[in-house]
């Protein structure tokens, strides 16, 4: 960025070098002119090379600033991002005890309902035959094994042979 004030100091001698020879044309014909031109050039270059002082002091603080600020950014998106992550895993902590809680409650309806049955079923041999009789009627070419009074199975181990 040194271009822009060496080009700034370099303007201001040639506008100063340029009213000076502007000048001395003037003082032939006029003497006003030339003091007109004289001070016009050196307004000029002092303006010129004062501001291209100023920047060769100000580039260096706003490269510092810019730096600093750049920084803050990229230290608010940092926090911002942390933030984001927080509160997702928050949602996520909430969403598992919500999922856990639905479960638990699902659980406590089928352990009621199974009680009920269970207590409906118990000492009422005669609807659990009738349940077993209705289930043997629905299947077809399957093997039942009928419990005895033993234990021991009976099985019909002729049933399925090719009878011609």
């Amino acid at each position: 960025m040194i271009i822009v004030p060496a080009v700034l100091v370099v303007a201001g001698f040639v506008i100063l070098a340029i009213c000076f020879f502007a000048a001395k044309e003037a003082d032939k014909r006029e003497k006003d002119n030339a003091k007109f031109f004289v001070k016009t050039g050196i307004g000029s270059a002092i303006f010129a090379f004062v501001t291209a002082g100023t920047i060769l002091f100000a580039m260096p603080q706003y490269y510092v600033w810019q730096q600093n600020k750049a920084g803050e950014a990229e230290l608010a998106r940092a926090e911002q991002n942390r933030q984001i992550a927080i509160q997702e895993a928050r949602a996520k902590e909430e969403s598992a005890k919500s999922l856990a809680n639905a479960e638990i409650i699902r659980a406590e309806g089928i352990a009621k309902a199974n009680k009920i049955i269970g207590d409906s079923l118990q000492n009422n041999d005669a609807y659990i035959h009738y349940l077993w009789v209705e289930a043997l009627r629905e299947t077809k070419n399957a093997v039942v094994y009928v419990p005895t009074e033993a234990g021991i199975p009976i099985t019909e181990a002729t049933r399925f042979e090719n009878k011609p």
